[in-house]
């Protein structure tokens, strides 16, 4: 793999919560143009360092730089985080309209993006009419909408059906494909992580730390039946067993 400038560099960040250490001297680059993704057992700290990395919480000890000092970021969460008294279209379009975009601009850039998601014809749609995937599309519409250089995603398909799962994994990445970001995407799913990265970090069990670097050298579009795939992830499997 090839790594393009350094975007993000991630440097001995430790966190406790009282007594119990959650973060251990983490530190990781994050490329510009890579989808990185942070892999580790579920409450080992992932989410407590996504939001180190935003400015949502303070670390410890450790520091996060950027890359020109360009902190500007998108976040996607894992619960939807949608105003349910409007409509897909002004849930996009509402950090836009915090910015100051005019009226026309935030209709036209709220199309484009919803349209990109696969949500056409549903802007005038209410959260309470869409499936789980499709709120979840509105988060991911949302967040490119606001043209950020860096997505971070917090287990944004964690709480699918594994067929939505996979159908939501595979729009991504053809946003991706049309719309340049560096993204951190956080799971605890091997398989979503081999299926979906530039490059894996996996993280141990709490005190959470780096235990190991892969970077998948499979073609893509990836198949997750593939004889490469599965020895991948017997190869992951095999190494976070060790990390617990």
């Amino acid at each position: 793999m090839v790594k393009d400038a350094c975007k993000i560099a991630v440097r001995h960040i430790s966190k406790s919560f009282g007594d119990q250490k959650i973060l251990d001297d983490v530190s990781f680059d994050v490329y510009e143009n890579e989808f990185l993704v942070i892999l580790g057992p579920g409450q080992c700290g992932k989410t407590v360092l996504l939001n180190i990395m935003a400015g949502m919480e303070p670390a410890d000890t450790g520091d996060v730089t950027f890359k020109d000092d360009d902190s500007d970021m998108g976040f996607v969460f894992q619960k939807y985080a949608l105003y349910n008294w409007k409509t897909v279209e002004k849930n996009v379009e509402l950090p836009l309209k915090f910015r100051g975009v005019s009226k026309k601009e935030r209709s036209r850039t709220a199309k484009k993006y919803i349209d990109l998601v696969g949500l056409d014809g549903f802007a005038h749609s209410y959260p309470v009419q869409l499936s789980g995937g499709m709120k979840q599309r509105v988060g991911i519409a949302r967040a490119y909408a606001m043209g950020h250089s860096m997505i971070l995603m917090d287990e944004p398909f964690g709480a699918l059906d594994a067929q939505t799962r996979y159908q939501m994994e595979d729009e991504l990445l053809r946003m991706r494909n049309t719309e340049k970001a560096t993204v951190v995407f956080v799971t605890n799913n091997i398989e979503e992580a081999i299926y979906l990265g530039d490059r894996i970090l996996l993280f141990s069990d709490k005190p959470s730390r780096v235990v190991e670097e892969f970077v998948p050298k499979l073609k893509r579009p990836r198949n997750n039946a593939s004889d490469d795939f599965m020895a991948f992830r017997t190869m992951i499997t095999g190494q976070m067993d060790l990390a617990l």
